[in-house]
């Protein structure tokens, strides 16, 4: 076991609570912001966009199988089974994580049968989700699955960073294109996925990392 100074062990605990209070800061500042970008990236009725090619590519990476099949390659290029199993795990995780709070906290999307809901956030009773699981939205478990995937991916193959960060957050605004979640949805789907994919760092051996 590593030996930590009373001053690393402040430092550490200090660190983690500055990285809690922007999360909750960056949930509040999305949450302000939901209906101002829903009103920018809904498109109201017209499902022309989910026939682009690019609109697909990037919500498919909200797609657990595309996470599987990755794992797989991994699996058949380098004979690692750490590596494929650990991008796997992350967006299965991430997704049950997601689902199971959507269960919880019972808020439903924007946009029910392809109507826009009018007033405030819809919510139901705590936990009534475990009876109707239907229409809810936060947080989005595309989101969450995408960047579950997509952060597990980046760190074991670093040079890749940037460009699966963006894909990431191109399937979230997938999400939001179609009113199928607020822009706060997203965020906490996001939010879980970087999460999980930091455990799955922690625990996958570390000659599997970064090769």
């Amino acid at each position: 076991m590593t030996y930590r100074s009373p001053f690393e062990r402040k430092s550490r605990r200090k660190r983690r609570l500055g990285i809690f209070a922007m999360v909750v800061a960056g949930f509040l500042i999305f949450t302000a912001l939901d209906f101002p970008l829903l009103h920018v990236f809904y498109m109201g009725d017209d499902r022309a966009v989910e026939h682009h090619d690019w609109y697909r590519f990037l919500r498919v990476l909200g797609f657990l199988g595309t996470w599987a099949v990755v794992g797989v390659l991994f699996v058949l290029h380098d004979r690692n089974r750490h590596r494929g199993a650990a991008v796997f795990l992350s967006a299965l995780t991430s997704g049950a994580i997601a689902e199971l709070l959507k269960l919880v906290l019972g808020r439903e999307r924007p946009v029910e049968d392809g109507v826009l809901q009018g007033g405030w956030y819809h919510f139901r009773p705590l936990l009534s989700g475990f009876r109707d699981g239907s229409n809810l939205g936060l947080p989005s478990s595309h989101a969450a699955v995408a960047f579950g995937g997509c952060l597990m991916l980046a760190a074991l193959v670093p040079n890749t960073r940037r460009f699966l960060l963006l894909l990431a957050i191109g399937c979230g605004i997938t999400r939001m294109l179609t009113g199928a979640h607020f822009a706060s949805d997203v965020y906490l789907g996001a939010v879980v996925g970087w999460l999980v994919s930091l455990f799955f760092v922690r625990v996958t051996p570390r000659s599997a990392i970064g090769m």
